[in-house]
């Protein structure tokens, strides 16, 4: 399957995925990992994490923490698009092991 076909399936699972429940950071950073292909370089499967973070809220998709509270769900950033992906960017620089990337950040939708 062509790189480009993967990365709509990929992006169209996750928005999907967000759309019925909170979507933590590992799923994002496994469907980076399949996206970018095997060999690819830290550098590069984080530019395609963005790129699909970014690609998400184009969606409607909010980027926040998790409530402490039940049933509260993601409590969103107020940020623009491109500060939450700087502040991202910028986390997931902190990090040594791409498995603490859980702590960066949440995905979900406002309730409907």
């Amino acid at each position: 399957m062509p790189q480009q076909a993967i990365y709509a399936e990929e992006l169209d699972y996750l928005v999907r995925y967000v759309r019925m429940a909170p979507l933590y950071f590992v799923p994002l950073r496994d469907a980076a990992e399949r996206i970018a292909g095997s060999g690819s370089s830290e550098t590069e499967v984080q530019q395609v994490t963005l790129r699909l973070i970014g690609d998400m809220l184009d969606q409607g998709v909010r980027i926040g923490d998790m409530s402490p509270r039940d049933g509260e769900g993601v409590l969103p950033w107020d940020l623009s698009k491109e500060d939450a992906l700087a502040r991202v960017a910028d986390e997931m620089t902190r990090y040594e092991d791409p498995v603490d990337f859980i702590d960066i950040c949440w995905f979900g939708v406002d309730a409907v």
